[in-house]
C-alpha cells in the first residue's frame, strides 16, 4: 500500500512538474498599477488606436492589471514578442477635491511580450519596463 501512495505521488509530481516547465511564461503585455492612484492608460504606439479596439485601460485601480496577448494585431500590429509597443499613463481624478491629472509617462516604450509596472505615490509616479 505505501508503495503504491508513493508511486501516485511521485507520477503526479511529475505531471504538475511538466506542465509548468512546458507551459509559456507569458502571451500577454501587461501593465500594472502599484500606486495610490486610479490611472488611465492608453497604446500610443505598435498597435491600433483606443478608438479603433488597441489597448486602453481607463479607470486601473491600484493593485489591478490589464493586459493584452502579444499575438493580438489590434494591440501588437508586427505580431513579434519582441516588437516596441508605447503607452501614456496619466492618473485619474476621482473626485473635485483632487488634483488634476498627473502625465506618469508619456510614449513609454515595452516589448510586446514584456509588462510595465506604474509605482509610486504622493504624486511622485514612474514607468518601469519589463521583459
Amino acid at each position: 500500500m505505501r508503495k503504491k501512495v508513493h508511486f501516485i505521488f511521485m507520477a503526479l509530481v511529475f505531471v504538475i512538474l511538466s506542465a509548468f516547465l512546458t507551459a509559456e511564461i507569458a502571451n500577454a503585455f501587461c501593465v500594472y498599477n502599484e500606486t495610490d492612484k486610479v490611472l488611465f492608460v492608453q497604446e500610443t504606439g505598435g498597435g491600433k488606436i483606443a478608438s479603433l479596439g488597441g489597448f486602453i485601460a481607463r479607470n486601473l485601480q491600484p493593485g489591478e492589471n490589464k493586459c493584452c496577448n502579444w499575438k493580438d494585431k489590434d494591440c501588437n500590429s508586427e505580431g513579434k514578442k519582441d516588437s516596441i509597443v508605447t503607452f501614456e499613463v496619466n492618473t485619474v481624478p476621482i473626485t473635485s477635491h483632487d488634483p488634476p491629472s498627473i502625465d506618469v509617462c508619456t510614449d513609454f516604450p515595452i516589448k510586446a511580450g514584456g509588462w510595465m509596472t506604474v509605482v509610486g505615490k504622493n504624486n511622485q509616479y514612474t514607468c518601469t519596463a519589463h521583459f
